[in-house]
Formats: structure tokens, sequence, C-alpha cells
């Protein structure tokens, strides 16, 4: 009954931490990938983000996992990641750090305010009760566990069963093999809970139950920073090689630093038989005589922080290593642009969605351009693109069937309302550029009906055409800059243009129309003329589409933050 109550512990304590996790990381969203994104040029500043980031959603592997996601997308290099790596493992103390205090007295309060905010209908604050409640339940699942332990540990047989793996020195040295084999449990106890963060606070409620000493302690957290990558390689197994490189770049790095580590286990600082390991005499100075499971946390920290130290210079080296090991063998990587690791943070997925849908639409706009300048600027190079422009076409609908593909499964995940209401957005986004791209095909045909039966638009006719074809351009260059900048100047500017349009085109059609019954333009050639003109309005519809939904997107971010944008905009 011990064991189950110990059991039954560690579950409450590691779905605590899940729930503060998963609550922290909808909290942190958006601000998460800025961090990351925006502090991963300088290997040091990265590796403060990747700390920031660790601490804050309670989680190395989530982080790490990110990464190799932005790795696999183009959007990090693997010297970049390598910083945030580095910081990761830092981060990830915070939670031996946290269970180490005895703050029972917070247990019922935590778990009382989070179930009140959940119950209410506001999507931040439901975020919030989330971290709160799976704060209350994490130091709940602790107390618990290390109760049950503290009883156990006076049971025989349990506590003779960690006495085989103990790693206390013996005259004066520690034990080689005790030493390899709690690396080893600690190893195969963060593979089996997918959790380096959970391991420690085990390891924590173990020290606090006295069933392990600090030595003991120590190695098995060395071999929980080791299982830990396992999740990283588990992630990239789909990846391609660049994200792989950055997977084995963080094996790497924690398996060199608990060599290290492990390897000042028997340097005695004072030089006597029966010294302190160095490593353990700067543990003791460092808790200042406090209690085991500060001790236990505080090595847990100087461990990683000391290995991120000495390896800082080693990071060219280190990414030599695992270019070496895990070569590009094409010269030209494949980037995933629509990442799956990213599905867990819908606000990064939502971003990578924009992304991807505005080299769609620049793509299909760039068929529809081709096409209308077949008329009188028809170059070489133009001609040599549209030779390929069913195949332009097909990647088209590759791209939105890829797309269509990623919000569905996006549409599975939890979503704040804003990110449940931007699905229907890009999905329709997506369909228009579609539709453009299909255009762009009819309006071939028209064009090359008419040059081929050598038609000439009257003088009139055709400055209307070049109007029209500069007109759109400006249209489909504006709605690709408003899917990134969410600029309201931007917006502005493509409303007019919009507008412009509209009247444009019915004006010229009408002027068409009298030109044909007065007989200035030829019956064949203005039905070709018209033919074209109908064409463009549709793919001058899909635009408008676009940019009113631009509209709405923009329409939902916070009035500071609009202003703010607005500004950065201005200034670049």
């Amino acid at each position: 009954m011990l064991i189950l109550n110990v059991l039954g512990g560690l579950a409450i304590f590691i779905f605590g931490m899940k729930l503060m996790s998963d609550g922290l990381h909808r909290v942190a969203g958006e601000r998460m990938r800025s961090i990351l994104r925006l502090f991963s040029s300088n290997r040091f500043i990265g590796i403060i983000a990747g700390c920031v980031v660790t601490a804050v959603v309670q989680s190395s592997s989530a982080t790490t996992v990110m990464v190799i996601g932005f790795v696999n997308a183009g959007l990090l290099s693997l010297m970049q990641s390598m910083g945030i790596i580095f910081g990761a493992n830092i981060g990830t103390t915070i939670t031996a750090q946290l269970v180490a205090f005895d703050i029972s007295w917070i247990i019922m309060p935590s778990i009382i305010i989070g179930l009140v905010l959940s119950f209410i209908k506001n999507r931040a604050l439901s975020n919030w009760s989330e971290t709160i409640l799976g704060l209350g339940f994490l130091f709940l699942g602790m107390t618990f566990m290390s109760d049950q332990l503290k009883t156990l540990s006076e049971v025989e047989w349990f506590k003779n069963l960690f006495q085989t793996f103990k790693c206390a020195p013996v005259d004066g040295t520690m034990p080689f093999m005790s030493v390899l084999g709690a690396i080893g449990i600690g190893i195969l106890a963060t593979v089996i809970i997918q959790s380096s963060s959970a391991c420690s606070g085990i390891v924590v409620a173990l020290g606090a139950s006295g069933l392990v000493d600090i030595y003991t302690a120590v190695a098995l957290i060395l071999g929980s920073n080791i299982g830990t990558t396992i999740t990283a390689q588990l992630a990239a197994l789909t990846t391609n090689r660049v994200a792989k490189q950055a997977a084995l770049a963080h094996t790497l790095f924690n398996v060199i630093g608990a060599l290290i580590m492990a390897s000042t286990f028997w340097i005695v600082i004072d030089g006597t038989p029966n010294g302190t390991p160095i490593f353990f005499k700067a543990v003791d100075m460092m808790s200042a005589n406090g209690t085991l499971p500060r001790q236990i946390a505080n090595a847990h920290t100087l461990f990683n922080v000391c290995t991120t130290v000495i390896l800082i210079p080693a990071i060219p080296l280190l990414v030599k290593a695992c270019e070496k090991f895990i070569p590009v063998k094409d010269e030209k990587i494949k980037y995933q642009r629509l990442e799956p690791h990213f599905l867990s943070t819908p606000s990064i997925a939502l971003s990578q969605t924009a992304g991807a849908l505005r080299k769609m639409l620049k793509k299909s706009w760039r068929m529809a351009d081709a096409s209308l300048k077949i008329y009188n600027k028809n170059d070489e190079e133009n001609r040599n693109y549209l030779e390929n422009l069913e195949e332009y076409e097909n990647d088209i609908d590759v791209r939105q069937k890829d797309i269509t593909s990623y919000l569905s499964k996006l549409m599975l995940t939890e979503l704040t309302e804003e990110e449940a209401e931007q699905i229907p957005l890009l999905l329709h986004c997506t369909n228009d550029a579609e539709r453009i791209g299909d255009l762009s095909l009819n309006i071939r045909v028209i064009m090359e009906n008419i040059t081929n039966k050598k038609y000439k638009f009257s003088e009139s006719a055709e400055a209307e055409f070049n109007d029209l074809h500069e007109r759109l351009n400006a249209m489909a260059n504006l709605s690709v800059k408003l899917l990134a900048t969410k600029s309201p100047d931007l917006l502005q500017t493509a409303k007019a243009l919009k507008k412009e349009m509209a009247e444009t085109l019915n004006a010229i059609e009408s002027d068409h129309v009298s030109r044909v019954n007065s007989g200035i333009c030829r019956a064949e050639v203005g039905i070709s003329y018209l033919e074209l003109l109908e064409s463009i309005r549709k793919v001058s519809k899909n635009l408008n589409n676009i940019i009113d939904r631009c509209d709405n997107f923009y329409e939902r971010l916070p009035k500071v933050k609009r202003q703010k944008e607005s500004q950065q905009t201005a200034n670049a």
C-alpha cells in the first residue's frame, strides 16, 4: 500500500508539472517564439533565451523540440540552436530549486485559486488557472510522495534496495560501479518518464526521505541529464539532417558534460585520503550547510552552469563534430515549411502557416504576372517560365493541400478563441491563392490566343491593360506584405487601391463596350479583351478577399500592440 501511495504521489506530481507547463506554454505562446527567434543570433544571448524559455515552460524537452522544429523549418541554423540548447539545460534546473523549498502552505491556496479561475470564461485567465492549479498539484504530489517515502525508508528491504547503488565514498573514494549504476538508473528513469524535471523532483523527494545521499543523488541527476536527450532524438527522426545534427548536439553536450562532472568525483580538494571530492565541496559552499534537498537542487544547477561555461568555447568544435557524424549529403537542404512539432504551440504553428501562405501567394501571383506579360513583355525569361506553368500550378495545389491538412490537425489541439478564429481566415486565403494559380492558366490561354492570331489592342485599350497590370501587381505585393506585417498604413493603402481597382475595371469595361459598338475595336478582338478583363477582375476579387481578411487579422490585435507594430513598420 505504501508503494501504491508513493506511485500515486508521483502521478499527482507529474500531472501537476504537466498542467503547470501546459498552462505556462499557452500563456507564453508568442513570447516564447519571439525570444527564441530574436535572441538566437549570438550564442551567449541564445543561452539566456534558452534558459528563460525553459524556466517558464518548465521543460527542457519542450524547448529542445521547439528548437529542432525551428532548425527543420530553416528558421535557425545549427550554430544558433546550440546556444539555446545549452541554456535549456540551465533553465530546467528551476524545477529542482522550486521543489526543494518547504512551501507546502501554498498547496491549498493554489488549488482553490486555480479552480476558481477555471470557471471564468476568459481564455487568458483560464490558462493561468491551469498554471496555478498545476503548481498546487505539483507540491501536493511532492509532499505526499516525500511523506510516504519517509515511511518506506524504515522498511529494511526497501532501504537496502537503495544501498545497492549507494555512491558515498568508501575509504575516501566513490565506488566506480555504483556511480555508473546510479547514472544508468537516472538515464532509464528519465527515458521512461520523458522529463528530466520530473526525475530531478523525484531525486529531491528521495533525498528528503533519507533514501539517497548527496553523492547518489548527483549521480542520478547526471543520468537524468543524459536520458532527457531521448526526446530530442525521437523528435528528430523525421526531420532533415541539419535538425538531426541539432538533436545530436544536444546529446553530445549532455554526455560530455556528465563525463566532465563525473571525472571530478575522484578529484579530492584537500589531498587527504578521506577528503571531499571537489564538486561536492563546491556544493557544500554554495548551500551553506543547507538541507539535503537544497544541496541536491544546488548540485543540479551548479553542474549545468559549469558544463555550459566549460563547453561554450567548444561550440564551433561541436558543430563540426555533428556535421562530421551526420553529413549533409545534398547541397540543398529540404526545409519543412509546415513543421509538425509546432502543432503543440498553436501561436507558432499559425505563424508558420501564414509564412507558407505568403510563399504560396507569391508563387501564384508570379504565374498570373507571367501570363499577363505575354502580350507585350514576353521576353526569353518569361517564355521559359511559362513552359513550366502547369508544373507550377500543380505545386500550388500541393501547397494548398498541405496547408489545409496542417490547419485541420491544428484544429484538433486546444486553441484560444483568437487562435481558433484565425484558422478559417487562413483556409479561405489559401483557397484564394490557389484560385489565382488556376486563373493564370486561363489568362495564358487568352493571351496566347490574342498573340497567335496577331490581334492588336487599340492604343487606349493597351494603355488601360498596362494600367490594370500595374495596379494588380501592386495589390498582390500589398497582400503578401499584409500577411506578414499587419500594418494599418499598408492596410489603408490596400483598401484605397482595392476601391480604385474596382472603379477602374468598371470604367474600362464600359469604355471598351463603347469602342466595340462604335467600330473602333473589332468584335473578335473585343471579345478576347472582355474575357481578359473578366479574368483580371477574378484575380482582383481573390486579392480583395485576402486584403479583407488581413483586416480581420489586424482588428483582433490589442490597440497598444497595433500602435507599436505600426511604428516598427514605419521605422523599417
